[in-house]
């Protein structure tokens, strides 16, 4: 009763279009939450989740600012990935990160090339069969597994970004995506699902504090 039925709209700031100032304010907001409303926390519980040490590599897949590559300064090499060239160019002064205009469902990097792959806020982004072509592709450039993690559709987190936006606490593309990209999520047992047809040796969906899945897939 508390799960509203999945409805895929497009996001505004997923459009060529889209005011400069405007996209800088969501991509603002977009690092605020996960600083401040948990993303940051969940990214790093499920890094340590998959590896104890300090991972050698991490591709982080739909980066947007590369925020979260940039909790990990003890990780030799930090390569953010994204189809949008003014998200990764947004905010890149003084960053140790590197950044690659990419395609997340035909990554261009051979093989193995990083320890570990992570995804942060992407996964709703898919239909079911785009998701699981992503996954692969991840499992093919990582050597250990892959970390994805994003916001559980439920009308919690629905009516907590409606309040947000009515409030004016978030720019003009956050008041429209943020409640757009709770309709458009996947449930636990959804992400299950589409996991159980990706050839990973084993996989986890482990729910997260507020109201978000993280999906751990081992190579």
């Amino acid at each position: 009763m508390l799960v509203p039925k999945r409805i895929d709209l497009p996001e505004l700031l997923d459009e060529a279009d889209a005011p400069r100032e405007d996209m800088e304010r969501s991509l603002r907001d977009l690092r605020r939450f996960n600083r401040f409303y948990g993303g940051a926390g969940v990214y790093r519980r499920l890094l340590r989740r998959m590896a104890r040490h300090n991972p050698l590599s991490v591709l982080d897949v739909a980066t947007g600012t590369s925020d979260l590559l940039e909790l990990l300064p003890n990780t030799s090499l930090r390569v953010g990935a994204d189809f949008k060239i003014d998200h990764l160019q947004y905010m890149r002064e003084g960053s140790a990160v590197r950044r690659v205009v990419a395609n997340a469902l035909s990554l261009p990097f051979v093989n193995n090339a990083f320890e570990i792959v992570t995804s942060t806020h992407f996964f709703h982004h898919l239909t079911p069969e785009q998701n699981a072509t992503m996954l692969r592709e991840a499992l093919r450039v990582a050597r250990r597994g892959v970390i994805v993690n994003d916001t559980r559709r439920h009308y919690v987190p629905f009516l907590v970004t409606k309040l947000i936006s009515v409030l004016g606490f978030v720019g003009r593309i956050t008041r429209s995506d943020a409640p757009t990209s709770v309709l458009r999520g996947y449930t636990p047992e959804e992400v299950r699902a589409i996991a159980a047809n990706v050839p990973a040796k084993n996989f986890e969906v482990v729910r997260a504090w507020p109201y978000r899945f993280g999906l751990l897939l081992w190579k």
